[in-house]
């Protein structure tokens, strides 16, 4: 105890001299350290009061043993409680209140942070471990996700709602716009997009067969998702501005399409087409673009919040919108790839599939999940 002592009597004569207030000490030290240090400067220690020093050394030796023999049964409940046996819990449960009780004196006796962290985090790895809820199962877990997701997309129906107009508004205002002045064609159309329109206005497709058709789902599957995972990202930083662009420019793409295909007799082979995976897809690019003005909303007007807090707010429906825009992407994916294009499918069958799919998915977005309760974390234990 002697460099303690010698720091203890520094530090009092520092304090005497009125250079402030005495800094916290490093245990284990004992209250005759105290006393002694009181003795020799004349300078009682304000913070301490000898009633309230413990051995801290003393006090890890008797109670390290437990700790040990807590952090292991923890280790081992990771696995499941239902592996471990009833003595096990009943163990885990006594040295629990024991480390929870550690815990305590170590705050109000000790001014070791390294200790007060490790039995602090020692007491909450149990607690989570002892009162979590059970894993559940996994069709469970993605009957609660889908469910979460219908009940997200109705709550956010005003953003959806939203989205949609500025989507297929601009492509009704483009195809307008083209009827109305040819003229303009070559600003409103890209160069790069008129390869892709002159295959359309053929009217046939090649016969991709299969494994043509799979590198092509292959390429849908993973363009697709990222151009609605950016749609929706950027509305917290753009404001949702950026997200109203990207609608907007993929609405406006298709009614340039839909004129040019009009032009030529050939629009409802292009709806016919594009239908079956469409419905998915632009159901895909609407709800990504509704995360992003939904994230663009929190930050213009986050009333009495901070806008960090209201982003936070939002975050959590934000992404379920955009992962359920991705979910929707790769369902399209396979349809586009192995059956909206294939020649020997005919458009009547193309579009009676359509049919149903917006039927089906107008009764999923309406209705399912109404009578469950929402959870707000399907994937996680709580």
């Amino acid at each position: 105890m002697t460099n303690l002592f010698q720091r203890m009597r520094t530090q009092a004569l520092l304090l005497s001299k009125g250079f402030g207030s005495l800094p916290e000490l490093l245990y284990p030290c004992t209250p005759t350290d105290v006393d002694d240090a009181y003795q020799s400067t004349g300078v009682r220690f304000p913070h301490y009061n000898s009633s309230f020093i413990m051995n801290e050394q003393a006090f890890v030796d008797k109670r390290e043993t437990d700790w040990q023999r807590l952090s292991q049964l923890c280790d081992d409940a990771d696995n499941g409680l239902k592996r471990m046996s009833g003595q096990q819990i009943l163990e885990m449960i006594r040295l629990y209140r024991r480390v929870s009780t550690d815990l305590a004196t170590a705050r109000t006796k000790s001014t070791n942070v390294a200790l007060i962290t490790y039995l602090n985090d020692l007491a909450g790895r149990t607690y989570g471990v002892l009162y979590r809820s059970p894993n559940k199962p996994f069709f469970q877990v993605i009957q609660g996700s889908i469910a979460l997701s219908a009940q997200t997309f109705r709550r956010n129906r005003w953003f959806v709602l939203l989205s949609a107009v500025i989507f297929f508004g601009s492509a009704f205002f483009i195809g307008g716009l083209l009827t109305v002045r040819p003229d303009v064609k070559e600003v409103v159309i890209p160069a790069q997009m008129e390869p892709l329109f002159d295959h359309w206005k053929k009217g046939t497709f090649e016969d991709r067969g299969i494994s043509g058709s799979g590198m092509m789902t292959g390429f849908y599957a993973s363009n697709n998702p990222r151009t609605s995972i950016i749609t929706g990202s950027i509305g917290a930083g753009s404001f949702g501005l950026f997200s109203i662009y990207l609608l907007f420019e993929n609405g406006e793409i298709l009614g340039a399409l839909g004129y040019e295909m009009q032009t030529v007799g050939k629009l409802p082979f292009l709806v016919s087409s594009i239908a079956p995976h469409g419905v998915p897809e632009l159901s895909g690019i609407i709800v990504s673009g509704s995360c992003g003005l939904l994230l663009g909303y929190a930050v213009l007007n986050p009333g009495r919040r901070r806008r960090a807090d209201a982003l936070r707010a939002v975050g959590r429906d934000a992404i379920v919108l955009l992962a359920t825009s991705v979910v929707l992407m790769f369902i399209a994916a396979p349809i586009e790839g192995f059956f909206s294009f294939q020649p020997g499918v005919p458009q009547w069958l193309k579009a009676a599939v359509a049919v149903l799919e917006v039927i089906g998915w107008a009764m999923f977005w309406s209705s399912y999940g109404r009578q469950e309760k929402p959870d707000p974390h399907p994937l996680t234990n709580r």
